[in-house]
């Protein structure tokens, strides 16, 4: 179950990263970490208490997300989409939260040089009252001041138009609005959703029985009959003489209206 919610969060966060506006150039790619997440799940289990520290020398700067909620009261997932939502209150322009509003929540989810990330929940009990911790950590990590002024967690622009050289790859599932650069994997630069294989010859996706679309996205149980199978719309091009969606209606054999020439005598 463990790795089970961790891989969502894990997509949830690269999905949400992959839908802020304006825009951005740069935003990276995340991959899972068991060292973040541990220190994530240290985190939690001091109920917010202790900030641990890194065992590594001269490791990058990390960044924590943390809230504490009443048990029972939201789920990781939903945390981290409220996280998100804090960007409805982010001037991008400005490069600023309006005013009485938090953002650092948003701007560290949202920090496009930020690669890792390993989160954390620990049920806190306090008197009668139980609480949940939830507990993101990010390395890189964002937040960044200049000259006491917040900079803008990522460069706006075409998606993946200001990738570095040693990420030049374009990540896009199935459901990104926008591309993350990542380091190339395959010459495509897309993957296949549904267990579909890639085939990188003709950057096409080879789907499962049962699903079609570009990234083996649409889940589609038709059967074609008597004709083709067209796999982008999900739907049949029949044979001559059948109809229907299926193509399984003969014409002529009265479930299907058949048609007659004029002038003929009856």
């Amino acid at each position: 179950p463990h790795d089970q919610v961790h891989f969502l969060l894990l997509l949830l966060h690269n999905r949400l990263r992959s839908k802020v506006h304006p825009p951005a150039a740069n935003m990276q790619r995340m991959d899972w970490s068991e060292q973040l997440a541990q220190l994530a799940q240290e985190y939690a289990d001091s109920c917010l208490a202790r900030v641990p520290s890194y065992p590594l020398p001269h490791a990058q700067p990390m960044g924590w997300n943390a809230q504490l909620l009443p048990a029972g009261a939201a789920s990781f997932v939903t945390v981290v989409e409220l996280w998100f939502r804090e960007g409805q209150r982010y001037d991008y322009h400005a490069a600023r939260c309006m005013e009485n509003a938090t953002c650092s929540h948003y701007t560290q989810l949202v920090w496009a040089t930020s690669s890792r990330l390993g989160c954390g929940k620990h049920t806190c009990t306090t008197g009668l009252q139980k609480r949940e911790a939830f507990v993101c950590v990010y390395s890189p990590g964002g937040n960044w001041e200049m000259n006491g002024k917040m900079i803008v967690p990522y460069q706006r622009g075409d998606w993946c138009s200001l990738c570095t050289s040693g990420l030049s790859g374009c990540f896009k599932a199935w459901d990104h609005s926008g591309g993350l650069c990542e380091a190339p994997r395959n010459p495509c630069r897309m993957s296949c959703r549904n267990d579909g294989r890639l085939n990188v010859s003709t950057c096409n996706c080879d789907c499962l029985p049962g699903y079609t679309g570009r990234y083996c996205q649409v889940k589609c149980s038709i059967q074609c009959l008597h004709g083709r199978f067209k796999e982008e719309e999900c739907s049949c091009l029949c044979a001559i003489g059948y109809g229907g969606a299926e193509c399984g209606s003969e014409y002529g054999s009265g479930r299907v209206l058949s048609w007659r020439p004029l002038g003929r005598s009856s």
